[in-house]
């Protein structure tokens, strides 16, 4: 398993690919991936021309533009298998940043429902990961994706927290001890799918990012003997509202990747 060169094609580049049922030139060099096949839409929302290109087993892809620069949209479905399957068949079409909208939950005190978080690197718990590179190589994002989008929150006045992120593979874990331990390692949030994206993204030679909308604090849920394990209510006004902050901090964010030399000339294709 070690011994694979990423730095070599997988001989799947420049076709239709298998699972998002896309190929070369359906997606522009930027794509947001949520996990939520229901978060595309929200997002589709917002951008000009949008294309939907495919739709298979729940992974969707949406290629438009905002403020004349290309952007595509695909969801991933749950976890970092699923998530680490739909990031490569992306890369072998030619995206070049995937920037991940997903929802988190807290794991410190102050981070409350509603929160959005910005983490610059994970805890590898993803369930794909640990097949791909050893468990001590690092999960990061990208310091430019990262940098477009702490600035583009800071520009549009919407509060952001950072820090470390935990992307884990198990939705229902009883033991309170599963959360609470990183909670005590200051570990702000937890996913399932970030850290697949980062190591995906790095052996891949491109870059990406994490921006995450806060749903419930599984720090607080799990402090007594018994964790409580629910969601509340995801249709509320304060997660409707973080939810749309995100996308508009990212869709920023992707401007300023474009206008940015550190990412050298993407390819302006308008969609």
């Amino acid at each position: 398993m070690f011994k694979q060169d990423f730095r070599l094609p997988n001989g799947l580049e420049n076709q239709r690919q298998y699972h998002i049922k896309c190929g070369p030139g359906d997606i522009a060099p930027i794509v947001i991936v949520p996990g939520d096949q229901g978060r595309v839409q929200s997002i589709v929302e917002k951008i000009s021309n949008p294309k939907k290109i495919a739709e298979n087993r729940g992974l969707i892809t949406y290629t438009g533009n905002y403020e004349g620069y290309p952007v595509s949209v695909t969801s991933t479905g749950m976890g970092g298998p699923s998530a680490s399957i739909v990031y490569e068949e992306l890369i072998n079409i030619g995206a070049k940043v995937l920037i991940r909208i997903g929802s988190v939950a807290g794991l410190q005190e102050e981070i409350e429902e509603g929160d959005i978080v910005i983490p610059y690197a994970c805890v590898r718990d993803d369930g794909a990961s640990n097949y791909y590179v050893d468990e001590n190589f690092p999960a990061t994002a990208s310091p430019e994706v990262y940098l477009s989008l702490t600035l583009s929150s800071k520009e549009l006045k919407i509060n952001y927290k950072t820090g470390i992120n935990w992307s884990h593979s198990c939705f229902y874990n009883r033991d309170p001890e599963y959360f609470q331990r990183w909670g005590r390692c200051r570990v702000i949030s937890m996913d399932m799918e970030a850290s697949a994206l980062f190591i995906v993204s790095s052996l891949r030679g491109i870059k990406s990012g994490f921006i995450g909308i806060c749903y419930a604090n599984r720090f607080k849920q799990s402090k007594k003997e018994k964790v409580d394990l629910s969601v509340p209510d995801t249709t509320r006004d304060l997660i409707k509202e973080a939810t749309s902050n995100a996308i508009d901090i990212t869709l920023k964010a992707v401007k300023k990747l474009y206008q940015s030399e550190s990412l050298g000339t993407l390819e302006m294709k308008i969609f």
